[in-house]
């Protein structure tokens, strides 16, 4: 692969397959390097699979509006691509008088937010639909659901495929440098190479600060810093008592552990997942999606 192309993809996850559609669609020359066997393989396979409404972020925020408009998106994209999708709904969960203002103001977030389907619920309500939850009230949320990532992410690479993208399986980006006229990436693998690129889009995912700091040229301030969380998943050994999302209210500061159930799309196992913000994480792969 020596020798000089218009666009290289860092990772092959998600969000590197959805990159490379794009810029394909766009009529640009894609590569997509993945420094794994296939692709998805980290946290784009490795993670709760919840499409989220949007009523956590602030108002006005990038964040914000990404969630709603590009949920709305995927919901249209899964529909005609035959993706498993579900919109189970979430509870969100208040168990103390003081969470009850918090759920009212993610309500109120979510409605300025543009987020539908938002309620506030009492005990006898949550019951009706969850008979094994107890709690004082819930926000319920209907626009939340699950998607089928392997089945998003297969859609995603035919996509780009199908106009002229190329996914490079075993090909970690190990360093490169900024040059006139774009950025030499420095690929490892079985047949190492340097290769010219015009434009290049750094998806990574966990390693994406790793490879931005191997960039030659680059400066430290264009990086941003790393937040990192861990998450433990935990499967039900019998049948799942719950039908819909069950959250607990967000804790913020410090280390949190948030259990909470997540039904598997198109599978009939349910999952509780714990939550751990980390402040330090040491990784050394990179170019992996």
């Amino acid at each position: 692969m020596n020798g000089g192309i218009d666009v290289a993809v860092i990772g092959a996850g998600v969000v590197g397959l959805a990159v490379a559609r794009a810029l394909s669609l766009a009529g640009r020359e894609v590569f997509v390097l993945e420094g794994e066997r296939s692709v998805g393989s980290h946290s784009s396979s490795r993670n709760s699979e919840v499409v989220h409404a949007g009523f956590y972020y602030p108002t006005g925020s990038l964040k914000a509006r990404l969630c709603v408009t590009g949920r709305r998106a995927l919901e249209a994209y899964v529909a005609t691509n035959g993706i498993g999708y579900r919109r189970t709904g979430k509870l969100v969960v208040a168990t103390s008088e003081e969470e009850i203002a918090t759920l009212e103001s993610y309500r109120q977030r979510g409605t300025e937010n543009g987020v539908e389907g938002l309620s506030l619920l009492d005990f006898g309500d949550v019951r009706a639909l969850e008979p094994e939850v107890f709690c004082l009230r819930a926000l319920w949320s209907s626009a939340t659901g699950i998607i089928d990532s392997h089945g998003l992410m297969a859609a995603l690479q035919r996509d780009a495929e199908q106009r002229g993208a190329t996914v490079v399986l075993r090909a970690p980006v190990v360093g490169g440098r900024i040059v006139q006229g774009g950025i030499d990436l420095f690929v490892g693998g079985e047949d190492p190479s340097t290769v010219h690129c015009t434009l290049v889009v750094n998806a990574a995912g966990l390693w994406a600060q790793s490879v931005a700091r191997s960039l030659i040229g680059l400066p430290p301030s264009a990086i941003w810093p790393s937040y990192y969380a861990r998450g433990h998943y935990f499967m039900l050994s019998g049948s799942s008592p719950f039908r819909h999302l069950v959250y607990p209210v967000a804790v913020h500061g410090g280390l949190v552990c948030a259990l909470h159930p997540i039904v598997s799309c198109g599978r009939p196992e349910q999952r509780i997942r714990s939550t751990e913000f980390a402040t330090r994480v040491l990784v050394s792969r990179c170019g992996s999606g």
